[in-house]
């Protein structure tokens, strides 16, 4: 088993900057949303397509996460970083392996204030893309151990009636983990209260269970409550993380 990875995202906390088109109706600002029904969606077929950011201040990145994409196999997927705006001073490439739907890669470290993704390609149809992810990872020194769970939680909702007849609505089923850590140091435990800090329950992140596939085992999550580290003894603390999942 490899250690797991958790990553928190600095594109939400950008500022989208003009992209190389854009549909009215799905603004590329809908990247920053953790929920891959709203969406950014290009004006037409035109290529290449770029969605840029402004991070606000130099930031070291080494995953990249694009999710709820309908880029065609064949389209070449880079990931950029500036100095600039303009992406003329000092850009950076990073070439993602193309994955159907959504795509979680990790790739040779960078620090740029400017970043963007830029697609080329022949498309048919207008290419869209829901969130963008970017950041550095967390690794744990330890991964997560037994007695860990994973299961599913039922948001369905329903009611009897008063002659016991039950009327019900369904709801999708969203996947759900229980992670105990076990003998996590003191560095460990710093990245994790900045990660309960920064996501809240509120805000998604992305947590990959196997690193060297990311696009296998990957998924956009969230805290379903706020567990804090206890301390064992010196530089040794145990902490629970309680995902579920983000659709």
């Amino acid at each position: 088993m490899t250690k797991v990875r958790l990553i928190k995202s600095l594109w939400r906390e950008g500022t989208i900057l003009t992209p190389s088109s854009e549909d009215p109706k799905h603004p590329a600002t809908d990247t920053q949303i953790d929920t891959k029904a709203q969406f950014w969606k290009a004006s037409g077929t035109s290529t290449p397509i770029t969605v840029p950011c402004n991070l606000g201040t130099a930031q070291e990145i080494d995953s990249v996460i694009i999710l709820g994409h309908n880029l065609p196999s064949g389209t070449t997927v880079q990931f950029e970083g500036a100095d600039n705006s303009g992406f003329t001073t000092g850009l950076i490439t990073r070439t993602l392996t193309w994955n159907a739907n959504n795509i979680f890669a990790f790739i040779t470290a960078f620090t740029k204030r400017y970043v963007r993704l830029k697609a080329s390609g022949t498309f048919t149809v207008a290419p869209q893309v829901a969130t963008i992810l970017c950041g550095k990872y967390f690794q744990p020194s330890r991964t997560f151990v037994k007695s860990y769970s994973k299961g599913r939680e039922d948001f369905s909702e329903f009611e009897y009636s008063d002659s016991i007849n039950l009327f019900g609505q369904d709801k999708p089923v969203l996947k759900k983990w229980n992670l105990p850590f076990k003998g996590l140091s003191n560095s460990d435990i710093t990245s994790v209260l900045s990660f309960l800090e920064s996501c809240k329950t509120i805000k998604a992140f992305v947590v990959v269970f196997d690193y060297n596939n990311p696009n296998t085992d990957s998924h956009l999550v969230r805290f379903t409550e706020l567990v804090s580290p206890t301390y064992e003894h010196v530089d040794n603390w145990n902490w629970e993380a309680l995902l579920i999942e983000v659709k």
